[in-house]
């Protein structure tokens, strides 16, 4: 009936593993987990226990293939045709987090159930990551259901594996960021509309500032290979973010330049709120913006 598959890299997952194990076999159902770890450069020889499990799997690989390239295979060993993707540094908010999905085990679904974080706040320097992700990721299923296809995280989802394999998860993006906004916008052109429920998992793996600034800037990249293939593509959803919709205007108004020129001037002064003690959202959302204008711009001053 489902499978019940994670990617790893860098992180300990068993106790995450053993949680579903345990909710999955209360369920009585047909089930399998699997795990595959991307070649990480830490082994962490606890979730080898994984395969001690019942209907367990965990393989490690040896060279390291990337994060839509481990999506696509995991579901080539998946044996179910309900597959639910959950990211390794996750925990439960729920003791019926697996019953929960069982009733949209459909044909054709596609389904997100959320993201939350802990309630205190970390005294670290991943308290940007932790800011961020309070305040701009954790939304109630009402809120993400007015744009269901639109900033599709892939932490937590259901989907039919018919549906996987026609809408795969592109490999034309390299690195951190956005495999999965550009899967929800093709599901969108394939007419399957995201279902959204309140069922999060708790994400626990906080990226340091420098770290989440760095997949950011990465993330940005992607987002400029997104934007040119649906203009070639699917035009019609273009502006499928407040940050696209904000760069276009400004492009449309000639002042990406002055954007992109602002940015390199300011970019150090903005670094160092971002990366302090109390980075400011809004800052951190101009320095987004000025990253993507001085991207469109920098192969004209070369």
């Amino acid at each position: 009936m489902l499978s019940i598959l994670i990617p790893t890299y860098n992180y300990n997952c068993f106790s995450f593993v053993q949680s579903l194990h345990e909710q999955a076999e209360l369920c009585r159902i047909s089930y399998e987990i699997i795990v595959i770890d991307d070649a990480s450069t830490q082994k962490e020889i606890e979730n080898r226990k994984i395969n001690s499990l019942s209907n367990c799997q965990y393989i490690e690989l040896e060279q390291n293939i990337g994060r839509s390239k481990m999506r696509n295979l995991l579901v080539e060993k998946a044996q179910y045709p309900y597959l639910l993707f959950l990211d390794c540094d996750s925990a439960v908010s729920s003791a019926y987090f697996i019953k929960n999905y069982l009733p949209l085990c459909l044909p054709k679904i596609v389904c997100y159930g959320g993201r939350t974080y802990e309630n205190n706040k970390p005294a670290d320097n991943t308290y940007l990551r932790w800011k961020y992700g309070v305040e701009r990721e954790s939304k109630p299923a009402a809120e993400r259901n007015k744009n269901p296809n639109f900033g599709f995280c892939s932490n937590n989802f259901l989907i039919d594996k018919s549906v996987f394999e026609t809408v795969q998860f592109s490999i034309v993006l390299e690195g951190y960021g956005h495999e999965d906004t550009l899967f929800g916008l093709e599901l969108l052109q394939d007419q399957i509309i995201i279902q959204h429920i309140d069922n999060p998992l708790i994400h626990l793996g906080l990226e340091n500032a420098e770290s989440f600034l760095s997949k950011t800037e990465n993330g940005l990249k992607n987002l400029i290979i997104i934007d040119n293939i649906l203009k070639e593509k699917y035009p019609e959803i273009r502006n499928h973010s407040s940050l696209i919709q904000t760069r276009n205007r400004i492009e449309k108004l000639c002042l990406g330049r002055i954007f992109a020129l602002k940015f390199r001037l300011f970019r150090l002064v903005m670094k160092r709120n971002i990366l302090g003690k109390a980075p400011s959202l809004f800052i951190f959302d101009l320095y987004r913006l000025g990253y993507l204008c001085n991207l469109d711009h920098k192969s004209n001053r070369q």
